[in-house]
Parts: C-alpha cells; sequence; structure tokens
C-alpha cells in the first residue's frame, strides 16, 4: 500500500476510550507505519474523545462534527476529507490487525470488477459472527415476527476464497472510490443501520459486485456505543429497515413488512412483560416504543417521501 492508496474511516460517538485502542493499532508509536490515512469523524462527542485523540495521535486526520447526524453523515464526510483509492470504514468497537488488513486489500486489487469488500467477523472470544448475508425479503420479516427464521439469514457455508454475496457487515466495509464517484456516498437518510445494504443494493444495481473476503479476519464486540442510546437505535433499526424495502421494494410490500415488525414488537413485548415480576435488564419499554413508531398512520408514506441523501463523491 503506497501512498495515500487506502483512507480509514472511523465514526466516533462517545466511545473515547474504543477509539484511543483502535488509533493504537492502526498507528502505533515507534512501530510499523503503513501508508494510508486515518481519519476519525466524531459525531458531535461530549466525552473528550476529539481533544483524546487529536493529544495521543497526530497523525489522525480528527474532523469534529457539530452534531450527531448520524452514520452515513458522519461516513460522507470522512469520505469528502479521504484521498485514498480504497476506502475502509470501521467501528471503533473492532480491533485491527495489519496482516489480515493487507490481505483484505490484496483481495481486492486481485478482483476489478469488485466494488465492495468485506472479511469475516469474529468476536472477541473468536467466534464468527455474521459477515455476508443474502439481500432481505419482505417474506423473511413475517417469518422472524413468528419466530421460523432471521430477518436476513446467511449466505450459507462459504469456500475459503474470495466470493461473491449480496451484503457484508458495515462494521468492517472496504469500497472502491471509483464506484463511490459513479454511484455517490453513503444515502444520509439512514441514521444508523441498513445504510451498508443499501449501499450494496446499489452496487449491484450498478452491475458491480460485492465480495465476501474470508482470508482476512477481524474482531468485532459490537452495540457498545448503541447501547449509549438504546431507544434511539432501537427505533432507528426499524425506521431504517422500513427505508430501504420502500426504496427498493415499494410501499406496498413495505407496508406488509411494517406489520410484521409490528407482530414481532407486540410478541416480544408480551415476553417482556411476563419476566418483569423477576427483575433485571428488561427491555419492554424498548418495545412499548417501537409498536407507538409502527402503529402511526402514514408512517410508510412519510418514509417515502423523503429524497434520498448521496452526495456526490469526487
Amino acid at each position: 500500500m503506497t501512498g495515500p492508496d487506502l483512507s480509514i474511516v472511523i465514526v466516533n460517538w462517545n466511545t473515547r476510550e474504543l477509539l484511543l485502542r483502535l488509533l493504537a493499532q492502526l498507528l502505533p508509536p515507534g512501530g510499523e507505519s503503513p501508508s494510508c490515512e486515518v481519519l476519525v469523524v466524531d459525531n458531535a462527542s461530549d466525552d473528550g474523545s476529539v481533544a483524546a485523540a487529536r493529544a495521543a495521535f497526530a497523525q489522525a486526520i480528527v474532523l469534529p462534527r457539530p452534531q450527531n447526524g448520524g452514520f452515513a453523515y458522519a461516513v460522507n464526510h470522512g469520505i469528502a476529507s479521504s484521498r485514498g483509492r480504497w476506502i475502509m470504514l470501521l467501528n471503533t468497537d473492532t480491533s485491527v490487525r495489519w496482516d489480515d488488513l493487507r490481505r483484505l486489500v490484496a483481495a481486492a486489487e486481485q478482483r476489478p470488477e469488485g466494488a465492495v469488500f468485506g472479511p469475516r467477523i469474529l468476536d472477541e472470544h473468536g467466534v464468527p459472527q455474521r459477515s455476508c448475508w443474502t439481500a432481505p425479503r419482505p417474506i423473511d420479516y413475517l417469518r422472524a415476527a413468528i419466530g421460523l427464521g432471521d430477518r436476513t439469514p446467511d449466505r450459507g457455508p462459504l469456500p475459503g476464497a474470495c466470493t461473491p454475496v449480496d451484503n457484508v457487515s458495515g462494521c468492517v466495509f472496504m469500497v472502491r472510490r471509483s464506484d463511490l464517484r459513479s454511484i455517490g456516498g453513503l444515502d444520509e437518510r439512514f441514521f444508523l443501520y441498513f445504510e451498508e445494504t443499501d449501499l450494496c443494493t446499489r452496487v449491484r444495481a450498478a452491475g458491480r459486485r460485492v465480495f465476501f473476503v474470508p482470508e482476512a479476519s477481524f474482531v468485532h464486540v459490537g452495540g457498545l456505543s448503541a447501547e449509549l442510546a438504546a431507544r434511539r437505535t432501537f427505533l432507528a433499526f426499524r425506521e431504517s429497515c422500513l427505508l430501504y424495502h420502500v426504496a427498493w421494494h415499494g410501499r406496498l410490500r413495505t407496508e406488509g413488512i411494517r406489520a410484521s415488525l409490528l407482530v414481532g414488537c407486540v410478541l416480544r413485548l408480551l415476553y417482556w412483560l411476563l419476566r418483569l415480576p423477576f427483575g433485571g435488564r428488561n427491555r419492554a419499554g424498548l418495545y412499548c416504543a417501537a409498536i407507538a413508531m409502527l402503529s402511526r398512520p402514514g408512517l410508510v408514506g412519510e418514509l417515502a417521501a423523503r429524497p434520498r441523501r448521496t452526495p456526490a463523491v469526487s
């Protein structure tokens, strides 16, 4: 990797210690100094993340934002300030080994037909996590609501070589800049979740390919930043789900998905209400809020009326 071929964009919101740990892996003092740029886009944190990152890692390009406009909003700001041919998105709760990063870049360089590449994702104990999946279908949500299947099932057993897939995980997500020039940046209508699924769908609609690269492995703990604003992220997932489907499957099918999500929330609320007498952490309040949102008249129509916000990439 020579010159600014690789731009690593990290979005941070109130995860200072995780951010500093990740930057220490990417920019070790007195250690290996790979030829790339690291950009930190901070979504109006109030935990001292910006000052700490600037003080400890002068090499990092720290870009504070005046508001928390969501993940896609922050990523697009980072992309606009980057120079690399490849842009890698990293969550702050990931761990990086440079050998795996090189494997991911090397696999991408060998496949000019590919626009997006994602590695194998492991949890902190080395257990494989969902790394890629088939494009979500409306029927998947009904099956999930009544406990007969997962919302977005994995593609299935994959060989050890780089493999075309529908979608890869957004926690470690590498995209070719030239493809972003063609299709635009992430859609800023998505506050959180489904922005990577939407981008992968746009890539495939443009005749390009998405690849899963199992020979490169990254560790992702997951959900740590989301837990800081549990209600907002819980609702954002469901809103983003409807936004994605109304864009790609139309209003009628999306109304069916809304109904399936509502049924699922009602059933899960009943479960958590039954657990209330036993104390402990309870998610009944989250499901009440989701039911209120999903029951709102005209919700799908409101989402359908929102114009795409995919800024141009230079």
